[in-house]
């Protein structure tokens, strides 16, 4: 990927996983470039399908589009950091990510966002 592009995408997101919201400078493994929706199920590499993330999200996100609620047990589709509000989905209680939503929720559980070893790379 051109770096002019990776820069455009990273600096939308202001450095940090779209997901986890987790700052870029705290990791020493470098974040990635991830379809949303992944190329398998027709996403395009536009700006509009990208969304920046850390390791840990993207490889528990994978082509994952849904999952089930843990509360409703429900099929949900996941956060689209294109098409939603993250404030409206997620909220921090200390060092704990809670979803607001089924979305939030759903999304919390598929990238095992709270996991307690979730990422060994994390800068101390």
């Amino acid at each position: 990927m051109d770096e002019t592009f990776k820069e455009e995408v990273s600096g939308r997101a202001k450095h940090r996983c779209e997901y986890c919201h987790l700052p870029e400078a705290y990791v020493l493994t470098p974040f990635q470039i991830e379809h949303v929706v992944a190329k398998q199920h027709r996403g395009q590499g536009r700006p509009s399908n990208l969304a920046y993330a850390c390791l840990h999200c993207n490889l528990h996100k994978g082509p994952n589009l849904s999952g089930i609620d843990p509360l409703t047990k429900k099929l949900t589709r996941l956060f689209n950091p294109r098409r939603h509000q993250w404030s409206k989905h997620f909220i921090w209680d200390g060092a704990l990510l809670l979803g607001k939503t089924s979305v939030g929720r759903t999304t919390i559980e598929v990238l095992a966002i709270n996991e307690p070893d979730r990422s060994p790379s994390v800068k101390s």
